[in-house]
C-alpha cells in the first residue's frame, strides 16, 4: 500500500518512513503547501490539512501535527509550540517555566484521509522540560533539544532516530492507523 505523507520536515518523514515500512506500508514524501488554520484544536487543525492534501493529491494522504503541553498551563503552548519557539526561544521556555511543573508531553495528531474516508489517531510521550538545552540541536525539532522523554536521562533531540521512533508520539499515533488500514483491508 502506497499513502503519501504530506509534510516539508524530512526527520519527521523519515521518523515515520521507519515506522510505516515494517508494517508493508510505503510513505512517499509530498511537500506541497497547506494553509495551517490558527485554531488552538489540534483536531480541526489535522483534519482541515488532510482534506486540502487530499485536494491536491487525490490519492490516500497522511498528515500529522505535534504539540507540546507544559502541564504547569492549561493546554499551552499546544498548536502555539512552533511559534513559540520561534518568538521567545529556549531561553523564554525556561523563564515562562521558572518555579513551576517542568513536567509535558507531546502530542501527535495523524489524520489518513482518502477518497471515502478520514480518521485520526493520537499518541503522546511524556517527559519533563530540562533548564538547560542540549547542544544537539535538529532544526526541524528545536524543542526536542529541552525536552527529555520519560525513562531516558538525555534530551530527546540526543535519540538516534532508530531509539526515537520506537518510543515516539508519532509512532503511537501511527501504529493505531496502521492497525486500522489493516482491518479495513
Amino acid at each position: 500500500m502506497i499513502i503519501y505523507f504530506v509534510t516539508g520536515n524530512k526527520s519527521k518523514f523519515l521518523e515515520a518512513k521507519s515506522i510505516a515500512k515494517p508494517a508493508g506500508v510505503e510513505l512517499i514524501q509530498k511537500d506541497i503547501e497547506l494553509i495551517e488554520s490558527n485554531s488552538q484544536k489540534q483536531k480541526e487543525i489535522v483534519l482541515e490539512k488532510a482534506r486540502q492534501a487530499y485536494k491536491k493529491i487525490k490519492k490516500p494522504v497522511i498528515v500529522d501535527d505535534t504539540a507540546l503541553y507544559f502541564h504547569a498551563y492549561k493546554n499551552f503552548p499546544g498548536t502555539l509550540t512552533k511559534d513559540l519557539i520561534q518568538r521567545i526561544g529556549q531561553r523564554g521556555i525556561k523563564n515562562l517555566l521558572n518555579g513551576l511543573n517542568k513536567t509535558a508531553h507531546f502530542q501527535t495528531l495523524v489524520c489518513y484521509k482518502d477518497k471515502k474516508t478520514w480518521k485520526i489517531f493520537s499518541g503522546t510521550w511524556k517527559g519533563k522540560i530540562i533548564e538547560k538545552s542540549s547542544r544537539e540541536v535538529n532544526p526541524d525539532w528545536s524543542y526536542n533539544s529541552i525536552f527529555i522523554p520519560e525513562g531516558f536521562s538525555i534530551p530527546l533531540s540526543e535519540l538516534p532516530l532508530e531509539e526515537r521512533a520506537k518510543h515516539s508520539h508519532r509512532k503511537k499515533a501511527l501504529l493505531k492507523l496502521l492497525r486500522n488500514l489493516r482491518k479495513r483491508k
